[in-house]
């Protein structure tokens, strides 16, 4: 065992050596990484322990079941679940279309090196017509169409690979599946020993970037940058100090039942807090005049309004809204949907119909007329870019630089 061990260990290490010639950012990932060679996975996996990021690796799969090319393939393919942040993403609901959904992530991304048969593509749901290059919200919603009663009739050929897919045991899964995800966080886990994780994972991710040389940066693929420069920035707002005065000016409040606190009234019963909630609907102007920069500044703002604790709901919207979700932790920033016109009114109007918000922040370049509907929530607007009058905008307004 101790051979095959040593054995696994060279492999590895000649695996970041190759890695480390032509992608350099992605061995300086690898570096801080926590290596341990054994039985604990079928194949390869990452995972955080609340010391440090850890690198699994099974010393049969990598001696015996892949080439050399291969071994570079599955390692890259590895460190991209971190790059992505795909240990914190899932829901818990369907985890294993959450790891068919991360894997239909990172696999466009390990090109040039080959990946092993089997392993799961764009191309290997041929009728589900996925996007190239999209988030992990985005397949596993498609993917969730396979789920539905008439799957098998529109979608045949992706139906059948679902069913083997989901018939296969998670712990020996190495067909369709190159790395191993049951060591990633679970849906139940406390949010602190998340937020160590992501705080973790970006000191990773910080280093490597600057270690890596701007000609080797450059030349990587434009989403992994976007990705990681998102994750990266900091929000330019202190929307800790900002969310607690909406808290503050909105005064509704839910009753709760604690076992800290016995009941005055009854003993030997819990008592009664009062928790004050924390809910902000945040539109965004997805006009023509917001591109993909301005779009991502956006949604970095949203990730760290979400950090506060606070629950926040998005509204996409030019001229009318196109799309309204619920944003979880680290959640990767979805393809914006509009590029028409502007008009704030159906996002007031919106809000008049949701009124459990404890507010509304806007984020736009805030041209657009003046709105005709009235405003039922309290308005922050963050207005963007060299306009020069912001009059026309009912609330408070904070111009970001």
């Amino acid at each position: 065992m101790e051979s095959v061990t040593t054995e696994a260990e060279f492999l590895l290490s000649r695996s970041a050596v190759k890695l480390l010639r032509p992608e350099p950012f992605y061995a300086h990932i690898f570096a801080g990484l926590t290596r341990v060679i054994g039985d604990k996975v079928p194949t390869m996996a990452v995972s955080y322990n609340d010391v440090a990021f850890t690198l699994w690796v099974n010393p049969t799969f990598i001696s015996e079941k892949l080439n050399e090319l291969e071994r570079v393939a599955v390692l890259k393919h590895e460190l991209l679940h971190l790059v992505f942040s795909h240990l914190f993403r899932g829901k818990g609901v369907f985890p294993k279309i959450e790891n068919i959904a991360a894997d239909l992530v990172v696999n466009q991304y390990v090109d040039p090196w080959p990946l092993p048969e089997g392993a799961i593509l764009i191309s290997s749901f041929p009728d589900l017509c996925l996007t190239k290059q999209e988030s992990f919200e985005y397949y596993y919603n498609k993917l969730l169409e396979l789920k539905k009663e008439d799957a098998a009739e529109k979608y045949p050929k992706s139906y059948e690979l679902f069913q083997k897919l989901n018939s296969e045991d998670e712990s020996h899964q190495t067909s369709s599946c190159i790395g191993s995800h049951e060591l990633w966080s679970k849906k139940d886990e406390e949010s602190v020993h998340s937020e160590k994780a992501l705080r973790a994972l970006k000191n990773i991710l910080k280093s490597a970037q600057e270690k890596t040389d701007a000609k080797f940066w450059g030349s990587l693929p434009a989403g992994i940058r976007r990705e990681i420069e998102g994750m990266l920035a900091p929000p330019k707002i202190s929307w800790k100090h900002v969310v607690k005065l909406f808290n503050s000016a909105c005064g509704k409040t839910v009753l709760r039942t604690t076992r800290r606190k016995e009941s005055r009234r009854f003993e030997g019963s819990p008592g009664v807090r009062i928790k004050r909630l924390r809910k902000i609907v945040v539109a965004i102007d997805t006009s023509g005049s917001i591109n993909n920069t301005l779009f991502q500044e956006f949604w970095n703002e949203i990730m760290a309004i979400s950090k506060t604790g606070t629950l926040v709901t998005v509204v996409e919207c030019d001229a009318e809204i196109h799309h309204v979700y619920d944003v979880r932790n680290q959640m990767a920033m979805p393809k914006p949907r509009g590029g028409g016109g502007t008009s704030f009114d159906p996002v007031l109007r919106w809000g008049k119909r949701h009124r459990m918000y404890n507010g509304l922040i806007y984020f736009t370049d805030a041209y657009a007329n003046e709105p005709r509907e009235s405003v039922s929530l309290p308005v922050l607007w963050c207005v963007y870019g060299g306009i020069e009058k912001t009059d026309h905008l009912p609330g408070k307004v904070i111009r970001v630089e």
